[in-house]
C-alpha cells in the first residue's frame, strides 16, 4: 500500500463522506460503507475494550445521537495508504461516543468488494 496513490485518495474521500454523512444524522452510509463482517474494538480509558460488530456499532452510534449529538467533521489525518484492494487510515477525531466530546485516534481498514471501498476493522482509542 502506498499514500500518495489514487486509491488512497479514492479511501479518503470515502471516509469524508462518512464523516459528512453522520454529522448530519445520515447514517444509512453506514449500510453501505461498512463491511457485513465489521469489527470495532474501542479500547476506553486504560483497560476497557469493547468490541462491536456492524449491528452492535451502528445501534450505538444511533443511541449516542438521540440528543442530537451528531458528531463533528473535525478530522486529522495521520496516514492515507491503500493499494488495489486493501486501504488503511489512521486518523483522529472530535466525537461524542462515551458522553463527551473528546478527540480520539482510530485505525482504520478497508477493503474493496463489491465495487467500493468498505471498512472491514476500526481500533477505536478513546
Amino acid at each position: 500500500m502506498t499514500p500518495n496513490s489514487a486509491q488512497a485518495q479514492t479511501v479518503k474521500e470515502t471516509l469524508d463522506s462518512l464523516i459528512h454523512a453522520a454529522s448530519s444524522a445520515h447514517l444509512e452510509i453506514l449500510e453501505t460503507l461498512y463491511h457485513n463482517d465489521m469489527k470495532i474494538y474501542m479500547l476506553a480509558g486504560s483497560d476497557q475494550l469493547h468490541i462491536m460488530n456492524k449491528p452492535d456499532f451502528i445501534a450505538h452510534l444511533k443511541e449516542s445521537m438521540k440528543d442530537g449529538n451528531t458528531p463533528s467533521t473535525w478530522a486529522n489525518y495521520h496516514l492515507v495508504e491503500a493499494d488495489e484492494t486493501y486501504g488503511h487510515v489512521i486518523i483522529s477525531r472530535k466525537v461524542n461516543l462515551t458522553g463527551e466530546e473528546k478527540i480520539i485516534t482510530l485505525s482504520i481498514d478497508f477493503i474493496f468488494e463489491d465495487g467500493r471501498w468498505q471498512i472491514t476493522r476500526e481500533v477505536i482509542y478513546t
